[in-house]
């Protein structure tokens, strides 16, 4: 039974294929008008590359920049929610739970007086606490004693 070969197995005009890793990539071709054509051989000109390699970096830059945008809308939508709440509650009157804004909590020691958020213990210079760590880097800090804590 005959297997086919593809057509990158079959050598081109009686010529051996060259071996995967030194063969060039696909070629692709797109058809642009004149007004297109002229300003990329322009850009490419202009940045001292061929045609080819401009629009191969473009394509690179534009998927990486896609990419980017994405990631960063899921960001930015839980931003304007979190900042939304807090703008409609502080229209309520009501008044906002610093401790919603903490992702994760480091234990430390703390470095100057402060007090506890929950129970507004007084923490001392030298006291092992639990230091907020928001996502908001202008978020004020929130403290925790060791008691609290181990609530959590």
């Amino acid at each position: 039974m005959k297997t086919q070969r593809t057509r990158r197995e079959r050598a081109k005009r009686g010529r051996t294929p060259l071996p995967e890793d030194i063969r060039k990539g696909s070629l692709i071709q797109t058809r642009v008008d004149g007004t297109l054509e002229e300003t990329l051989r322009e850009a490419a000109k202009q940045r001292r590359v061929s045609v080819s390699q401009l629009i191969r970096n473009v394509l690179e830059d534009t998927f990486h920049l896609v990419d980017n945008v994405v990631a960063d809308a899921g960001q930015l939508a839980a931003n304007v929610k979190r900042d939304a709440k807090r703008v409609a509650d502080a229209a309520r009157g009501k008044k906002r739970d610093p401790l919603e804004d903490v992702e994760a909590w480091q234990e430390v020691v703390v470095g100057r007086t402060t007090s506890c958020e929950k129970c507004i213990d007084l923490l001392e210079r030298g006291d092992k606490a639990l230091m907020g760590v928001s996502a908001d880097p202008n978020a004020p800090k929130v403290w925790l004693c060791t008691k609290c804590g181990a609530d959590l």
